[in-house]
């Protein structure tokens, strides 16, 4: 059964008022729209150019951010991220359609082990995704349906020389059929090796997808 939102938001606020905020969350809630934009520091991941990303990892507003929505399941700077985040596709779309063709693009997060989405509720790739999407006005459609992955052991727990092997075919396409002939830019929240994205992206090639591309929020 789904509660509704109201109780939802009603639940919210009475944890909140119950229980202190982390340091991560009274952090993040801090960050407005302005504060956001002047964090910005788009770069192409240093391995994997296809991917693309907004924030660096180590300023410690965005890593309390992203700690934040990640661990926490802070809402709250949502809003803002997702609108800044909706730009940086805007932007990259923008070259990929006027000088690649690109055309029929969906947005898909990077999902969650089964085990991880069980234990969070949630996956903090999905929410970025979804607060993002209404400021993209209709130049892609959103897919969070077609790429799963197994569970394997967490890439934060694997050392830099095991990740490569720890994830590799952990993800598999669902529904081909929407993929075949498609271009797809995956969303996730942080990068670093580029490992999980690699294998994401190459699981959607053999499925017909026509090119990936990959924005990471932080890296």
């Amino acid at each position: 059964m789904r509660i509704p939102s109201a109780i939802t938001q009603v639940f919210s606020a009475f944890l909140d008022a119950l229980l202190p905020l982390s340091s991560e969350s009274v952090i993040a809630r801090a960050l407005d729209e302005e504060e956001l934009v002047k964090l910005i520091t788009p770069v192409s991941h240093r391995r994997e150019p296809w991917v693309y990303c907004m924030f660096r990892y180590s300023d410690p507003k965005v890593r309390a951010l992203m700690r934040a929505i990640k661990y926490r399941g802070e809402k709250a700077p949502l809003s803002a991220l997702g609108r800044i985040t909706a730009d940086e596709i805007m932007s990259i779309l923008e070259d990929k359609v006027l000088l690649e063709g690109w055309k029929d693009i969906l947005l898909t997060p990077v999902p969650s082990s089964p085990q991880r989405l069980r234990n969070r509720g949630y996956n903090q790739a999905d929410r970025i995704a979804l607060a993002a999407l209404p400021h993209l006005e209709n130049m892609l459609s959103y897919a969070p349906d077609i790429l799963a992955r197994h569970d394997r052991v967490s890439q934060v727990k694997v050392e830099k020389g095991g990740r490569r092997e720890n994830i590799r075919n952990a993800f598999f396409v669902l529904r081909p059929e929407k993929i075949n002939g498609k271009y797809v830019i995956l969303i996730d929240d942080v990068v670093e090796s580029g490992t999980t994205l690699e294998d994401a992206r190459r699981a959607l090639i053999e499925a017909g997808a026509v090119d990936v591309i990959a924005i990471a929020i932080a890296h």
